[in-house]
């Protein structure tokens, strides 16, 4: 149900249809367990996104519940928060996939864009994409970071994602390949995708299925492995990290993955401490001070403007 709700949240944010917002009010309305889900992770953004320093600076509809007015002013308050937010989200344009165009995001940008097929393709913060579309084969090259695929069927032209040792292939469907320094992670969200080895690795032509909600990493030096579905962050397009119980140490790394300024905590040991909450990616003056406050540190920067959070004193 949190992950529903996320969800939710995403899409208000990213701009939803008049269809989006019956939708929603009715999914608020039908339950109050929703509607408890919905102001848990409404909460938990607001926090990080405004630093309200307590709930008397909140708007007034954070703290109503449970009506049809109450689910509107919510999404108004979603889209506001966009607006305030300075959050750099790509419109969907056409990408001109002649052979051998080449597509990046900057850090701290999210793009996404309608490729010729169809398909659509969301880059995460820094990452680069090398577009190869002819008349056999929708092929595409992770040169770099995290990518979502959504995408176009085509019998006649498989649709094919190749990142460092692995390839991807897939028809109809929905899915993340993330590229890190030593292993890759394929999401699947929707659909079914075949990962395989690279051709310029192996001759081999049977890879491993995937199924909606699995998670494979795979590494040149370890066997693959699948990932627990509640590991998946499905929504990261939307400009939005969301954790339940994760070490603070994972949960810099990937917000430092959206800033020019990064998050360092002064004793490695701190990064053993659990941290659940939702925030917008890319606002580290804002995160630094929330975990600042969350697990009482003091927070402060160094020369280069990174933040430096240790134990009070």
């Amino acid at each position: 149900m949190r992950e529903q709700a996320i969800a939710w949240l995403a899409r208000l944010r990213a701009g939803p249809s008049a269809g989006d917002m019956d939708r929603f009010e009715q999914w608020y309305a039908s339950d109050p367990e929703h509607a408890d889900a919905y102001d848990a992770v409404l909460d938990s953004w607001e926090d990080t996104a405004l630093l309200a320093d307590n709930s008397a600076h909140r708007p007034a509809s954070v703290l109503q519940r449970r009506s049809w007015v109450r689910a509107a002013q919510v999404a108004a308050a979603a889209l506001l928060l966009l607006v305030l937010g300075n959050f750099v989200y790509g419109n969907l344009i056409p990408a001109n996939s002649a052979a051998g165009s080449v597509i990046a995001s900057k850090i701290g940008e999210i793009r996404s864009m309608t490729l010729a097929d169809g398909s659509r393709l969301t880059l995460d913060t820094d990452s680069e994409v090398e577009v190869r579309f002819d008349s056999g084969e929708r092929r595409l090259n992770l040169i770099r970071g995290r990518a979502r695929f959504a995408v176009a069927h085509d019998r006649e032209r498989p649709f094919v994602v190749h990142a460092g040792h692995r390839e991807v292939i897939a028809h109809g469907t929905l899915f993340d390949v993330d590229l890190g320094n030593s292993t890759i992670l394929v999401t699947l969200l929707q659909g079914s995708v075949e990962v395989r080895q690279s051709a310029a690795v192996s001759s081999a032509t049977r890879g491993r299925l995937l199924k909606p909600g699995q998670q494979l990493a795979t590494s040149a030096e370890a066997p693959d492995k699948l990932v627990e579905a509640r590991a998946i962050d499905e929504n990261w397009p939307s400009g939005m990290l969301s954790f339940e119980g994760a070490p603070l140490a994972d949960v810099l790394t990937a917000a430092n993955r959206y800033g020019r300024h990064a998050i360092i905590l002064r004793d490695p040991a701190l990064g053993r401490l659990r941290f659940t909450g939702t925030f917008k990616s890319g606002d580290q003056d804002a995160l630094a001070r929330l975990i600042g406050r969350m697990f009482k540190l003091d927070a402060s920067q160094d020369a280069n403007r990174n933040y430096i959070l240790a134990s009070a004193k």
